[in-house]
Parts: structure tokens; sequence; C-alpha cells
């Protein structure tokens, strides 16, 4: 009684702030709270099929909401339920410091945060290990399902002309080969590139020798038998482990270039610092980087659904402590780009491809792809793609080793104009 009591006083202060969307809240005993906006555009229904999803959601607020949903204590229904109470969330009072449910907040709620942290801290080769094999080693049937024919795990590039995923997605990987400013025999390392669209990109259209470090065997075996299958794998050298192997190829290559993968290297300011000497390691002087990353403008720790569900040991980085650290390593910077629009329009395509996929990637494994897998990756998605719109940002850093006024272009040279994006109805090359 109590838990309802308290549960409905919240979600109408959630639902009451809306103008155009409806919540519609069922308990367990079948008691509602339904909110009604001015504007009714939008519906979203919470459905708490036992008491304990009820007192999980009293106790851990919207953790324990989105936990209780993916356990099967609770039912979201609705468009994009997840996106839109994260977002009736945010513009709602209880986003306040000073709201009164602020302040009862359960101080467990950042213990077990903390206590996620510290389990997957991926200070230890092997717990960075596995803590990648937790996402980035299931079965590539899929990745590929979401992410389209490239299978590249990263923002796309939407211009106007751009009508595909697969589109922006050799959009963007143009748009940041053209910042590395590559010529025909350059050494470049990509450290994590997934399931290998970039290293085959590199070597095919710009004639550039590439090195690839890989911490998950699943991606490298799938990576091998693609660069054979487009007749590049003697042209490409791939090295399992993380970036803090590279430091053994000190002053080896001419450009680094690293796609969401700083997202892996920690919380710690020590494990900013780590990542930034790895990359000036293994540099040569003068020679050019560019890192594309998920960013705050402050350094917190990453929730705990993210970390206990999707990205065990994952860190969304400080654009400010990450500019800092690569300062200090003798990394320059040339450019920073901000792109979340891009990433946001990524996840929505990605998020619709799950789901159109999902009776396929199920029936390939069923003992795996449960349902409760498709609640977490639904949360992932939804919850994602509703951060970009709130304060997540993805930004491009392009950076130089020493201090050269040389590595500057003039402002008309620089690669931002002249680049033939695809659009329309063309069918860019995914080497699939």
């Amino acid at each position: 009684m109590i838990a309802r009591s308290l549960l409905r006083k919240i979600f109408e202060e959630v639902g009451g702030q809306s103008k155009d969307t409806a919540l519609d809240v069922e308990f367990a005993d079948g008691s509602v709270c339904r909110t009604t906006p001015s504007r009714k555009q939008n519906e979203v229904s919470v459905r708490f099929r036992n008491r304990r999803g009820e007192w999980h959601t009293l106790l851990f607020f919207y953790e324990g909401l989105f936990e209780s949903f993916v356990s099967g204590d609770v039912d979201l229904e609705g468009d994009q339920p997840i996106a839109t109470l994260a977002r009736l969330g945010h513009a709602s009072a209880l986003a306040s410091p000073r709201s009164w449910a602020r302040m009862l907040r359960n101080p467990l709620i950042e213990m077990r945060q903390q206590a996620q942290e510290w389990r997957q801290n991926g200070d230890d080769h092997a717990q960075a290990a596995r803590n990648a094999d937790f996402h980035y080693a299931l079965p590539p049937v899929l990745f590929e399902a979401m992410l389209g024919h490239t299978v590249g795990y990263s923002e796309g590039l939407w211009t106007p002309e751009t009508k595909t995923l697969d589109q922006a997605k050799f959009n963007n990987y143009e748009y940041i080969c053209r910042k590395l400013r590559l010529e025909p025999g350059m050494k470049v390392v990509d450290v994590g590139a997934g399931w290998g669209y970039l290293p085959i990109y590199l070597t095919k259209r710009y004639d550039v020798e590439v090195t690839v470090y890989n911490p998950v065997r699943r991606q490298n075996d799938y990576m091998l038998e693609r660069f054979r299958r487009h007749g590049v794998d003697g042209k490409i050298r791939l090295v399992e482990g993380d970036h803090r192997d590279i430091v053994r190829e000190a002053g080896r290559f001419d450009r680094f270039v690293s796609i969401g993968v700083q997202e892996h290297a920690g919380y710690k300011l020590k494990q900013y610092r780590l990542w930034a000497e790895a990359i000036a390691a293994s540099l040569k002087e003068g020679g050019l980087g560019v890192v594309s990353t998920t960013s705050w403008m402050v350094r917190q720790m990453t929730g705990l659904l993210t970390l206990k569900y999707i990205f065990p040991g994952g860190h969304v980085p400080s654009l400010p402590d990450t500019l800092r650290a690569f300062d200090q390593a003798g990394l320059m910077l040339l450019d920073v780009e901000n792109l979340w629009p891009h990433y946001q329009r990524t996840m929505e395509a990605w998020r619709k491809n799950f789901a159109e996929a999902w009776p396929r990637v199920r029936a390939s494994d069923p003992d795996l792809f449960t349902e409760r897998f498709r609640r977490r990756w639904t949360m992932y998605l939804e919850a994602t793609g509703e951060a970009f719109g709130d304060s997540l940002d993805l930004s491009h850093i392009v950076f130089a080793k020493g201090r050269r006024a040389d590595c500057f272009q003039p402002r008309q040279e620089r690669p931002h104009g002249d680049i033939a994006f695809v659009g329309g109805d063309e069918v860019p090359e995914c080497y699939r």
C-alpha cells in the first residue's frame, strides 16, 4: 500500500508535466494511475506484474523500473516507451536537485554503481578482455542484422541526400579518412576495428599499410575471413590486443585511428592518461590521429544499467579531461567536431533494424537470444538515442604528435566541404 501510494505520486509528477504524452500506470492489484495531457499525441503504459516490481522501482527509481522491465516484472508498452519515459523524467521536476524524490534517493543506488565499477575495472588485462567479450563476442548474426552491410559499429554521417544506413556509414568512414590526410604507403594503426570494415576501406581506397589491434577473438576471426574474402588478407596485419599493447611498436605509425573504443579505456584519470600515452607512443613525430568517441562535458560514472547489461567496464569519457590527457601526452589538438545528431539518427536506424530482425536473430540461437535479451537491448537502443537528445555528444577529435605549425591546414583546404558523399539511390561499397 505504501509503495503504491509513493509510486503513484512519482508517476503523477513525471507524467503531469507533459502536454502531449499520456501516462497510464497499472499496479499489481489492478488499480490505475493516469495522466491526461492537453494535446494527446503519444501514450505510454506501465504494467506492474507483481509487488516485487513495485518495490524494486520504489527503492531504485528509474534503474529499478528498467531492471524490472528486463526481468519481466514490469511491462512497458507504447511507441518507444523507454525513450519516452526517460524524456518525461528529464523534463519533470524530479530532475531538479531540490526535488523531494531526489532528496529521498536511496544511497544504495550509488553503492551499487560503485561496486559494479569496481568489479569490472579494466586495469587488469584479463578483466578488460572479459568486458569486451561480454558484448562484442556475441554471435555476428546480431550485429549484421542491426548495423547494416558494413557491420560498422559507430555513428553514420547523414547528409541531406543520405537515404540509407549503409550510405551514412560509408560517408562517415570517408569523412574520417579525409581528416587523417592519408597518403599512399603510410602506416596506419586502427585500434578496435570491430568487424573489419575500416581496415579494408583504408587499404583498398587509400593504399595504406594497416595494422589492427583488437582484443576480441570472435571479431578477429570474422575480420580475417572478411579480409581473405576481399583479397586484403596479405595487406592487413591483425594483432590480438588492446590499446595498451600498441606501445610495443613505439614510433612506427604515421596515423592513428580509433572509432568507438575510448569508451572502454576506463573511468579513472589514470586510464585517461594511459589511453593518451599509448596513442602518443605509437605515432611518429608529426603523425596525425582521429578518435571518434561519445562524450560528456563532465566526468561521471557510467550508469549501473549500462555496466550491468550492455558494456561492463564501459565509460563515456569527459571531453575536457580527454583533451587535457592528450595535451599532457604531447598530442596537440587540431580540431573537435560534435556530431551527436548523426549518431542519434544512426541509433534510431539500429533500433528499427533490431526490432525488425528480432524473429530471425532469435531463431538463430533461442537459448541465447531470449525475451530477457530482447528487453535488455531494446532498453539500450532506446535510452541511448534519447541520451543524445538530452546531453550526450559524439566527438571527432583530430590531433598531432608534437607542436608543429605545419599540421594545420588553411581553412579552405580543410576536409569538410569537398567530399563526394554518397546519397540518393547510390549503393556504397560495403565489403560484405
